[in-house]
């Protein structure tokens, strides 16, 4: 299949729609074959977005666009390049000018449905004003947020979350070998759900937070500030690092 790169604008392939708050959006689906073992990257400024896996060699995309009138709805472009094997999706936010010179920035967000092969890489998984989920990816995961929270269900290899100003939860059902499990957050707490017939190890630190467990690891406080959980349970390959600033760390049974 030929790579395919489509910016998807104004009224292509879409439906506006006026909402009783004068807010205007646009609505998108389409479906793309897809190698189960590709990559994808989806890149957002202000916006959720929904990723899930599911037992097709297809992705279906799906996608609002919603602004506060038509002019800037016309300003929010969306670019979708598909291949094969790679996917990529990425958003602007056209700037428009002002009265008084120079340029403004338009009202607007996107919000992402998507689903993939359970198979696929998450090249970059990304929002800066809007909250990521993922469940059901079977391939190496990395998600960041700005402004938004982060959820992982069920991944099935490699995973690393980032955020600055956003809770993280992670929730697991096994581990598959030694999978690496790698969370950072500056301004939130990280959540972690683990199944407990299956052994890891743990290695977590904070700066101002508080940080605990379910699993007997122990807790080591700093002299003057921040502490430390570091220790194995049970048997098992399975590495997982977490790292906040200013945020909880909890690590519970599943």
């Amino acid at each position: 299949m030929n790579k395919l790169t489509k910016s998807v604008l104004a009224l292509a392939a879409t439906t506006l729609s006026f909402g009783v708050f004068a807010d205007v959006e646009r609505e998108f689906s389409e479906t793309y074959n897809f190698s189960s073992n590709g990559t994808v990257r989806v890149e957002n400024i202000n916006g959720n977005i929904k990723l899930e896996g599911w037992d097709r060699d297809q992705i279906q995309l799906e996608y609002t666009a919603s602004a506060d009138d038509k002019d800037d709805l016309e300003r929010i472009e969306v670019e979708i390049d598909a291949s094969s094997s790679h996917f990529s999706v990425d958003v602007e936010f056209k700037k428009k000018s002002s009265w008084f010179g120079g340029w403004n920035g338009s009202s607007g967000e996107v919000e992402f449905r998507l689903k993939v092969p359970h198979e696929v890489v998450l090249k970059m998984i990304d929002s800066v004003n809007g909250n990521v989920a993922i469940s059901d990816v079977y391939g190496d995961i990395k998600a960041e947020t700005v402004n938004g929270k982060v959820k992982i269900e069920n991944a099935g290899s490699d995973v690393s979350v980032d955020t600055v100003n956003g809770d993280v939860k992670i929730v697991m059902q096994q581990f598959k070998g030694d999978q690496r499990i790698k969370s950072e957050s500056v301004n939130g707490d990280i959540e972690v759900y683990l199944p407990e017939n299956e052994g890891f190890r743990l290695d977590a630190e904070t700066l101002n937070g508080d940080l605990s467990n379910d699993f007997g690891i122990e807790v080591e406080e700093g002299k003057y500030v921040g502490a430390d959980m570091e220790g194995r349970y049970k048997s098992g390959n399975a590495r997982l690092l977490f790292d906040t600033v200013n945020g909880d760390i909890e690590v519970r049974k599943d």
